[in-house]
């Protein structure tokens, strides 16, 4: 579990307030030489000289550089840098600190300084390890390995200040652990300018920091008498340390960046943001978790080294390690940790680590892990481009809306990127406090299935996972389990009593038999429990006798207290009535996360009453100390619980009711507080905004306001669990928290970028909307920034609807308390209309008010802004326009339109109307082709509204103007066509068809001209022109004549050559029309004509259109048998096949002809159509050589041309070549198609219908045979169309005499009833036969079995079954009792209950008068009459049989 012993062994850390700190046992000053980069020259008398120290042979800034011979454990890395680079980064820092050592210390010059090495220090260290012999697992033995590993010269203290340098040198060790993962890609460190002149920095960050301890540990220890001396390494260091870390980021970020180049498809930073708690604190809480090894007392967890080592060599792949809380799990885990940082059985692992803590919700579940793992993966494997994809592609599936998609893939892509680590460097995936996984023991189960199918499918991957019992098993994977017993830690429990006891007086004053003796029977009390054993010590402690102290060890001896008992004794000693204890108790109870000191001293700052802040002068550190004793620790200036036990004691001990501490109200005062503070704090007025805060603002505003950003993450999650949030999502505010609610819009911008962006943060904002809602009513600034970032997060999320409603609203309050013009609003609206764009309104609806009413605001806005005739006026002008068109309402866009027409007068003048779709164009050129002219538009209107004179005469207007053009000119064109369709509508036909002639003949005069210079663009005006007016004479029903024009028009092109696309794609336009007016043998020459042009220039698209054009323009003239038919079909035949690439209008083509030839019975010529096909993709079909498979490409019309084949040769009386196509055909699809492939289906139907019109039934079964074996195997025995092919098999066999039918109702039977008491539906048709099979073979006790099965399900589940008739039933149960009488020989007893269940069930299913229950009344009475005893039930039931029958006669 979490933190399970934090406090066992001062494991939770070296900051902890509440456990003896760390001393430096200051000695006499009596080594006259600094301790700062030891060791020291020859000539100095300390006996820590190296004779093989050469004095003169590498200089400082040599020695800078990170090429060294490296140390085991670290690995073989290295890089190497220019002399010049290295001076350039490092030179002012080894200047600066060779003069502070030169100045602070009397006995150290630069001769000094220039004779140190690595190779004399790692001498050094090898002579104090033989000098003092330090036992394996010692903090000693640990500190020399450190020093060894991290390469820093630090000044050795000597074993009596172990403990301090343990403490210190963790920093070191993990400073080198950092290091040495960069080393790893040695060719990305010097792979650009700024990669090395960031290493360099870093190592400035790293010579700075070994420089200040030197001289400040040196300082403190002389400085001091003999005694003792606290140092606060982190609040002194702490500086350059966060230094290094930010330098060691900006490291790997630049090498990530260098690796992925331009491939990279998204910002690492926003990876690694979405793969880190968003609460910096919570970053940093999980961050110190996961570097921190973590304190324990010597010699302690070294009896897991053999299980460890085992467990690495086996072929297992997950260990479980079980035990209750307080056993030391947390310890191990950590443990586990630092050795396999270390060689293991002569090999190296990489590790990957996550504790699950109960008191950080946020971080308990599946995805959390899962997210920690990949960052810890992305740190190490830096480079790997599949990793950074599989990262990108598991980002991309986090705003999938399904929950458990995302876990998922999470788990897939992280599956995937261990794989490939695993491969290069092996690799232990640990997870700590499991049991903690929140959602329940099935949650656990998937968590625990993910990290062991990890493992099992990666062999270079196993997985520790620590828990208590009982742990869910892995689904896949070897499993090893480790159960934590007393046994186990019996030794370490003893260190533990030894360490804890250490200093107290009545345990040292005795004598050192009287100690082991009091360490045995309190190690004996705490029964493996390393809580157990530190919380009685901790009482004990307080006894203040040598009597009393003795006294409480017996009676821990004697009659031991449970860890419940004592924890409850625990929060006893904390008086709970206080202010400040109820208070800090209830809140880090309710807590997201642990608190900072500042956090609480914030929140006790609070004055709720007065509302305003309350200045607390005391220290806060002594504060929280007093309030709560033993009750917490401060870890990292986070104030948490001792152990995870106490936290679950308190929240069990109030289900219980035997301690006040209402959680309830604890969320209430919370909440109150965070809102408070953010009122006190967000004081600056700010205007709502439609961009988030830029994040150097949002950092200083969190970091000056240390609970700001707490209050900002959480402060709906607390407010949700008051009483104000009752069930039902209705919200009830106190008028307390209404008056204390922050007005500024700062708050809900801070939301914003706190809060995640996923479609759960939505719910979230929106319930802060509905607050300040309440609170402020609508009409507020905080409101309305609400409003706009929960329309940001529906666009965001596609909920188009829900978006625009959003800033609908915001965009209408803003209108009301903001200047008309701001450009919230604007921005608003802007957006509403973007997202509305797509939703098309057809009546007047709420949204199509909605849009009315933005589209004119924005009109508006833009006209007092830019002007009236600025290009934004006009688009939302046709807007309007349009969206009145579209609502029926075109008196309104007849205004618009009109409007707009003076508009565009306004801008380009009189006259500009004509080129008005040029000018258009250039004001909106991104929408420049999808554009309608204003003119078109309001003729349009015109029409709609009946205006029949007003569109006449304005296109009139127009139509003058337009007559200064050029014939040719389109604008002019267009014009003429405008007009024409007006006269049209006015029904003044004589006059449309006068300008379409009068504008075709001038056309084409100008086309016959001898000196137009024009090329094809007149010819395809004037074919243009001519198809309007052929359109216009089909809207007359002048059929005929449209027919004489289009003839008259292919005469005039039939036989021009032009080498212009254009005029082939009108000529096949003209055609068309040819094939819509019945003119199919002209239209198939218009069709040829052009396919040859397109077929001569390589136009592969046009070709294969005018193909399929031909073909279907054959398929409707196939019903006439002229010659001229026969013959296009065949020669398009003939040019189709002999073409090498083979198309599907190919068989288009090919299917055409063959149909002609079958519609015409013509068979030899339809077969030999069909074989000529099938040889261009299936010669196989054909000669039946080899195996037969369907064709690579077009299986399926081949498939076609094949039947058509079978079919012929059928209607020619060649039954044995038909059925030799259709069984290849079968065969193919078989060896080609799935189970359930449709061309399978159709291919054996075909043959099973063949062979039944034939009645060859033997060779039917046969394929029912082979199909129902490839059903069982590829389907199942129950599958539904296994069953069925038994079935027809069934009926088959039973019909025509062939095989064994009832083989097949027995396998059905067998197979759907898996030997249960009643039949399944499937099976009742195969029941009935077997019940008339047995019956007539007489096979008596199979009968039985079946007549037992059908009574049951009869019997008791008759609604479910419409096959039990009345008179099957009685044909049942005479057979049924007739078995039971006469060949089974059952007592009498038994027939008379048959027969009650008979009488009894028929009555209820079909009434008492019905014929049958009559009946079974009478077999009832009958078998009563065989025993004397039952004679009068008899006679009872005759009367009552007689009575019924009487009365049904009566009403007949």
């Amino acid at each position: 579990m979490a933190g399970d012993t934090p406090a066992v062994n001062g494991n939770q850390n070296r900051n902890n307030t509440n456990v003896d700190k760390p001393v430096v046992v200051a000695k006499e000053p009596k080594i006259s030489k600094p301790m700062v980069y030891e060791p020291l020259p020859v000539k100095k008398p300390n006996g820590l000289s190296n004779d093989t120290t050469n004095h003169t042979s590498h200089s400082m800034t040599q020695r800078s550089r990170p090429h060294m011979s490296t140390p085991k454990g670290w690995g073989e890395f290295s890089v190497t840098f220019s002399k010049d680079q290295q001076v350039t980064i490092l030179k002012e820092t080894v200047i600066a600190t060779r003069r502070k050592f030169v100045a602070d210390f009397d006995h150290v010059d630069d001769a000094d300084i220039h004779s140190l090495t690595i190779e004399g220090f790692l001498q050094f260290i090898e002579r104090q390890r033989l000098t003092h012999m330090p036992h394996q697992g010692s903090r000693w033995d640990k500190v020399l390995k450190w020093y060894a590993l991290s390469e820093f010269r630090l000044t050795v203290l000597g074993p009596s200040n172990a403990q301090a340098l343990e403490n210190r040198f963790v920093v070191f060790y993990e400073l080198g652990l950092s290091i040495s993962v960069l080393l790893r890609n040695d060719k990305l460190l010097h792979a650009d300018e700024h990669i090395r002149v960031e290493v360099g920095q870093a190592f400035n960050e790293l010579l700075m920091l070994v420089r200040d301890v030197s001289i400040y540990y040196y300082s403190q220890i002389n400085a001091i008498p003999v005694g003792q001396v606290n140092l606060d390494f982190n609040n002194t260091f702490g500086r350059h340390i966060e230094a290094f870390h930010k330098r060691k980021c900006r490291i790997t970020d630049a090498m990530w960046q260098f690796e992925l180049g331009d491939d990279a498809s998204m910002d690492l930073e926003t990876l690694r943001a979405w793969l880190h708690p968003r609460d910096r604190n919570l970053q940093t809480l999980v961050q110190n978790r996961l570097h921190a090894p973590g304190h324990r007392d010597e010699y302690t967890c070294e009896w897991f080294q053999r299980h460890l080592l085992d467990f690495s060599r086996s072929k297992k792949d997950v260990l479980s390690i079980i035990g209750p809380a307080g056993c030391g799990k947390s310890v191990l885990s950590r443990w586990i940790i630092e050795r396999l940082q270390r060689p293991l059985g002569k090999s190296t692992y990489e590790t990957l680590f996550f504790t699950v803590e109960a008191d950080v919700p946020s971080e308990t579940s599946s995805v959390a892990i899962a997210k920690h793992l990949f960052s810890q993966l992305l740190e190490k494997d830096i480079g790997d481009k599949l990793l950074f994809q599989d990262l990108v592609q598991a980002y991309d599936k986090s705003f999938s809306k399904d929950t458990i998609k995302l876990e998922d893939s999470l788990w897939i892509s992280l599956d995937q990127a261990l794989g490939r680590f695993a491969g290069k460097h092996p690799l232990f995936v640990i997870v700590d406090a499991l049991d903690e996984v929140k959602g329940g023991e099935q949650n656990r189960k998937q968590v625990t299935d993910h990290l062991g199918a990890l493992a099992a499918k990666h062999s270079n991957i196993q997985t520790i996972i620590l828990s208590r019992d009982p742990a869910p098993t892995p689904t896949s994977g070897k499993l090893e389990i480790v159960k934590i017993t007393h046994d186990h830690t019996q030794e370490d429990l003893t260190h533990v009593a030894r360490h804890a006891l250490h200093g107290y007086v009545h345990y040292q004053e005795q004598g050192e038999h009287d100690r082991e003796a009091v360490v045995n029977k309190l190690v004996h009390a705490a029964n493996g429990n390393f809580l157990r054993l530190l919380l009685t010590i901790k009482f004990l402690r307080q006894e203040k006798s040598l009597e009393g102290f003795t006294k409480a060890v017996k009676a821990a001896k004697d009659a031991p207290k449970s860890l419940d008992e004592l924890i409850k004794k625990l929060v006893d000693t904390s008086d709970i009535s206080r202010s400040d204890t109820n208070h800090l108790l209830s809140w880090m109870l309710v807590a997201e996360r642990p608190f900072t000191i500042n956090e609480i001293k914030s929140l006790l700052q609070i004055d709720l009453e007065k509302k305003h802040f309350v200045d607390r002068k005391t220290d806060i550190r002594e504060d929280i100390k007093a309030s709560l004793g033993a009750l917490v620790i401060i870890d990292n200036d986070f104030v948490r619980f001792r152990h995870p036990a106490i936290r679950a004691h308190m929240f069990n001990i109030r289900k219980e009711g035997k301690k006040v501490i209402n959680l309830e109200a604890a969320q209430t005062d919370i909440t109150m507080r965070l809102l408070a503070y953010c009122q006190f704090t967000l004081t600056n007025f700010r205007d709502p905004a439609l961009e988030m805060m830029a994040t150097t603002e949002v950092n200083e505003l969190l970091e000056s306001h240390r609970l700001l950003e707490y209050a900002v993450r959480y402060w709906t999650i607390h407010l949700h669990n008051t009483s104000m949030y009752p069930s039902g999502d209705k919200i009830q505010l106190s008028a307390d928290l209404k008056a204390i609610f922050p007005s500024s819009t700062q708050l809900a911008m801070l939301e914003w970028t706190c809060w995640e962006s996923s479609v759960e943060s939505v719910k979230t904002h929106e319930l802060a909307r509905r607050i300040r809602q309440d609170v402020f009513t609508e009409k507020h600034e905080s409101v309305l920034q609400s409003l706009i970032i929960c329309g940001n997060l529906y666009q965001k999320w596609s909920k188009t609807t829900e978006a625009s409603m959003c800033y609908y609203r915001a965009s209408h309050i803003g209108q009301g308390i903001l200047r008309e013009d701001h450009t919230v609003i604007i921005g608003c609206t802007t957006i509403f209309l973007t997202i509305t764009e797509t939703m098309k309104v057809t009546t007047r609806t709420e949204l199509a008010t909605r849009k009315e009413g933005m589209l004119k605001y924005i009109i508006n806005a833009y006209k007092h802004q830019h002007g009236k005739t600025h290009d934004l006026v006009i688009r939302y002008y046709k807007i309007l326009a349009q969206l009145y068109i579209d609502i029926r309402e075109e008196h309104h866009a007849e205004a618009i339109w009109r409007e707009l027409r003076e508009i565009i007068i306004t801008r380009y003048g009189k006259g500009s109307e004509v080129s008005e779709r040029k000018s258009l164009s250039c004001l909106f050129p991104s929408h420049c082709l999808e554009e309608t002219s204003i003119s078109e538009q309001l003729t349009i209107v015109l029409q709609k509204g009946n205006k029949k004179i007003d569109v006449v005469e304005y296109e009139k207007d127009i139509f003058d103007a337009a007559m200064d053009l050029e014939v040719w000119d389109i604008r002019r064109i267009q014009m003429t066509i405008e007009l024409a369709t007006s006269y049209e509508a006015r029904s003044e036909y004589f006059l449309a068809e006068e300008l379409y002639v009068t504008l075709w003949r001038r056309l084409t005069e100008q086309c016959h001209h001898p000196h137009h210079h024009h090329g094809v663009e007149v010819h395809v005006h004037a074919i243009d022109i001519f198809l309007e007016y052929v359109r216009f004479l089909q809207r007359r029903h002048r059929n005929e004549e449209a027919s004489n024009a289009l003839i008259c028009v292919w005469t005039e092109y039939e036989e021009y050559d032009f080498e212009s696309e254009t005029i082939f794609l009108r000529l096949k336009v003209v055609g068309e029309l040819m094939r819509a007016i019945s003119l199919l043998s002209v239209a198939i020459s218009v069709f040829r004509k052009c396919l040859e042009w397109f077929k001569s220039h390589g136009k592969h698209e046009h070709t294969e259109s005018c193909e399929v054009l031909i073909s279907e323009t054959m398929t409707e003239i196939i019903s006439t048998t002229s010659t001229t038919t026969e013959t296009i079909i065949a020669e398009l035949f003939e040019s189709t096949v002999s073409r090498t690439a083979v198309t599907s209008e190919t068989f288009t083509i090919c299917k055409s002809l063959i149909s002609y030839y079958m519609k015409l019975e013509q068979w030899p010529q339809c077969i030999e159509v069909t074989k000529r096909s099938l040889l261009l993709v299936w010669k196989t079909i054909i000669f039946g050589r080899g195996t037969i498979a369907l064709p690579r490409d077009f299986g399926s019309e081949a498939i076609d041309i094949a039947m058509s084949l079978a079919i012929c040769y059928d209607r020619s009386y060649r039954f044995y070549e038909a059925e030799e196509i259709y069984v290849r055909i079968y065969r193919a699809c078989r060896n080609s198609c799935y189970i359930h492939d449709e061309r399978l289906t159709r291919s054996y139907t075909m043959l099973i219908k063949f062979y039944e019109g034939y009645r060859h039934w033997h060779k039917m079964i046969e394929i029912y045979h082979e199909l129902s074996v490839e059903y069982r195997k590829h389907l199942g025995t129950s599958h539904p169309l296994t069953i069925e092919k038994l079935y027809v098999l069934g009926s088959l066999c039973a019909d025509h005499g062939h095989g064994h039918a009832h083989e097949y109702y027995d396998e059905i039977i067998t197979t759907l009833n898996h030997g249960s008491a009643v039949c399944h539906p499937n099976a009742l048709d195969a029941m009935f036969f077997m019940f008339r099979y047995y019956y007539e073979g007489g096979h008596w006790h199979k009968l039985q079995a079946i007549c037992k099965t059908l009574w049951l399900t009869w019997k008791d589940q008759h609604q479910g079954y419409k096959s039990f008739s009345a008179d099957f039933i009685e044909t049942l149960y005479l057979r049924y009792r007739y078995v039971l009488e006469h060949h089974i020989h059952c007592e009498s007893s038994v027939l008379r209950d048959l027969t009650i269940e008979y009488r009894n069930a028929c009555v209820k299913i079909f009434g008492a008068s019905a014929t049958i229950s009559i009946k079974a009344s009478i077999e009832l009475a009958q078998i009563y009459m065989k025993s004397e005893k039952h004679v009068h039930e008899a006679m009872s039931i005759y009367e009552e049989a007689s009575s019924i029958r009487g009365h049904y006669l009566f009403l007949c």
